[in-house]
Formats: C-alpha cells, sequence, structure tokens
C-alpha cells in the first residue's frame, strides 16, 4: 500500500518458510537498494543483507541489539497490561501455550520473564506448554478436537479454574474447540485469550479475547523508514519505532459476576455492535424493557448508563484508529458508526474536548 504511493520505487516480495531459519538465498541476480525484512536472528541470509551494506529495517524485535532499524511491538507495555489482566481475573493459576519457539530467542525470553513475573508479583502458579504441530494445521485440526491427546491431557491436568494466554490465535480457537468439547466450561473454567485478533478470534464461538498487532501500521512504518534511509543516508533517524498493541476484550477471558442476565446481554451486545451505530433505544426494544428500566438496571450493575458505555467504546475505538492507522476521519466516523463524518466530529469534540484531527496530531507530537 505504501509503495503504491510512490511510482518511482517498485516492490519486490520474497517470500520464506520461518520454519527453518538455515535456509540461504542467492542475491547474485537480483538488484534492489533497501529490504523490509521479518526475520529470526540466525538467519544467515539477513545478515548476508547487512554485510552487504544495504539498507535494511527489520519487523521485529530479534535485530534490535545488533543495531538493525526496526519497527517492533511494544513488547514491555503489553507484558505490563498482560500482567494486569491476569491479575483483575482473580485466578491463582494460569498457563502459556505456544508454538515450538526453538527458532525465535526473543520469543522466549519474553514468555519466560512474563511466567516469571506472574508468579513472583501476583502469586499466580504459572506453567508453560508447547502445543503439538505447526500453525498451518490448526485450522484442519479444529474439526477433529477428539483427536487432540496432548491438549486434552493438558487441560485436565491443569488446576482450576485457571486463565491461558495463547501466543496466536488459531492456537486459541483449537485449543477453545477441544476444552468445550471435552466438557470444560469457558470462561468460568478456562479463560483464554489470544494474538493476533485474526478472523477466527470474531467468529469463533464464544468469541475470543484477543490482541491487537495493527499490521498495516507496521508495513507503513517500515517502508518509510526504508524510504528515508535510501534518499537521506546521511541523515539520522530513530533506531526503533514501537507500535502499541491493543487487548480487544471478548467472552473468553472474563467472567462477570452480574446477576441480571438481561443485563448483561445488554452488555455483551453494546461490546460487539457499539460501533455499528447501537442505541439504547434499540437495546430497550430488543429485550423487551422500557429505557428507563434498562439504564436503571444497568446502572445497577455497572455503575454507568448503557448510552454512556456505547459513547466509551466508540471513543475508545475512534483513539486507537487515528493513533495507529492513517484512516481519513471520514474513514474513521464510517468505523466508528457515524454515518455522517461532521456528526462524528462533534461527537468527538464533545467527548475528548479535542476534534479528531487536534488529537491526531497531538497523539503524534507525543510519540515522537
Amino acid at each position: 500500500m505504501s509503495a503504491a504511493d510512490y511510482p518511482h520505487i517498485t516492490l519486490l516480495e520474497w517470500p520464506y518458510d520461518d520454519s527453518n531459519p538455515t535456509v540461504d538465498f542467492d542475491f547474485s541476480d537480483l538488484h534492489f537498494d533497501g529490504a523490509i525484512i521479518w526475520a529470526y536472528s540466525g538467519s544467515p541470509w539477513a545478515r548476508r543483507l547487512l554485510q552487504m551494506g544495504i539498507p535494511v529495517v527489520n519487523c521485529g524485535s530479534n535485530w534490535i541489539q545488533e543495531g538493525v532499524p526496526s519497527v517492533a511491538f511494544d513488547w514491555e507495555t503489553l507484558q505490563d497490561e498482560l500482567v494486569e489482566k491476569f491479575v483483575s481475573l482473580g485466578r491463582k493459576h494460569a498457563a502459556i501455550v505456544s508454538h515450538n519457539l526453538g527458532n525465535d530467542p526473543f520469543k522466549i525470553s519474553w514468555l519466560k520473564q512474563l511466567t516469571d513475573r506472574l508468579g513472583s508479583e501476583a502469586d499466580i502458579s504459572t506453567e508453560f506448554f508447547i502445543a503439538p504441530g505447526i500453525p498451518s494445521e490448526e485450522h484442519q485440526r479444529m474439526f477433529q478436537p477428539a483427536r487432540e491427546a496432548e491438549i486434552i491431557r493438558f487441560l485436565q491436568e491443569m488446576p482450576q479454574p485457571a486463565a491461558i494466554y495463547c501466543d496466536d490465535d488459531y492456537l486459541a480457537a483449537l485449543l477453545c474447540r477441544v476444552a468445550r468439547d471435552a466438557n470444560f466450561r469457558i470462561p468460568q473454567d478456562i479463560a483464554v485469550m489470544g494474538f493476533g485478533n485474526f478472523t477466527v478470534s470474531k467468529v469463533s464461538s464464544p468469541a475470543i479475547s484477543s490482541i491487537e498487532i495493527h499490521g498495516q501500521m507496521i508495513g507503513r512504518q517500515a517502508f518509510q523508514m526504508v524510504r528515508q534511509r535510501l534518499e537521506t543516508p546521511e541523515a539520522k533517524f530513530p533506531q526503533v519505532q514501537h507500535v502499541r498493541l491493543e487487548f480487544i476484550e471478548r467472552d473468553t477471558f472474563r467472567f462477570e459476576l452480574v446477576k441480571d442476565a438481561v443485563v448483561a446481554q445488554v452488555n455483551r451486545i453494546i461490546e460487539r455492535e457499539a460501533c455499528q451505530g447501537i442505541n439504547v433505544d434499540e437495546l430497550a426494544r430488543r429485550l423487551g424493557v422500557s429505557r428507563n428500566t434498562l439504564n436503571r438496571r444497568f446502572q445497577q450493575e455497572y455503575g454507568i448508563t448503557p448510552g454512556k458505555k456505547i459513547r466509551a467504546i466508540r471513543v475508545q475505538q475512534a483513539k486507537q484508529m487515528l493513533v495507529n492507522s492513517d484512516h481519513s476521519v471520514t474513514k474513521v466516523a464510517e468505523l466508528c458508526g457515524f454515518p455522517e463524518p461532521a456528526n462524528f466530529v462533534n461527537f468527538f469534540r464533545r467527548e475528548v474536548g479535542q476534534t479528531p484531527n487536534e488529537y491526531r496530531n497531538s497523539a503524534q507530537k507525543s510519540e515522537i
């Protein structure tokens, strides 16, 4: 998408199999000026690019210590927030579920640190489980959950209630599918969080809590970093640009102690449809209660009115897109449930005290 804005730049794509980081490439027949890579620190072809003196930008954290300009997730903040999420859930047992990480020393270190912090800071007993198989197989494996003997044994041996963090949404979806088939309740017995906010997390039943990675923003930032180094190689630029990871809370990683079943249903509808234009009158009509009754019962349980919660979700979504995407204000308005951009601007100014453009500009200046 970024390359399309610069007609004088030709973009070449070179796919590779990251399950084997020792694979090397022959670049002798290729002529290019810069490279955007997403590679493990042991990949010989990536190291050879550096030796060739080609400007390289890496998407990830594996090359930061070697001085390679990088666009990386804000892993430190994510870890702080994950610990907070696990603590707020109030469970004494947890697990980190991942694929074989032999090729990714950074993630091994990060997940070990997360496990240690959950134990030392939150007194949560945490185990690490390496899931069998490879990521590309998980789509098919969800159709035969009874065959997942290792995952079933892991779930049966794990003390409950427990909370589980999976480092991939498809892995989280597979684990939820196996758990439900084995008669575990989600999230009452096992609360599950994935990573990536891929489509599978949204369409699974129950919907999977996940972490949004803002892939388009990563790609755009990496492209701009490479372009700057090609056009002004003598200039000094920040070595690392961090991209914030956002929690998307859905059904699998919470357990609401709400006595009023109607109110709990309203809350789920709001979280799912707030940015689709839902309003309090429609909620009351769908649930068969009056607006005043709904407001009173919702406020008794959650301390705020349903209208205020709808506004809060729309503001949060708008803020995230204004900071983490380059969508126009008109597009942000549409994605937040406002057909008319002017109505969105007035709403945002009333709730935040700034126009969307003013908020975007101030957020960008604070990052610099």
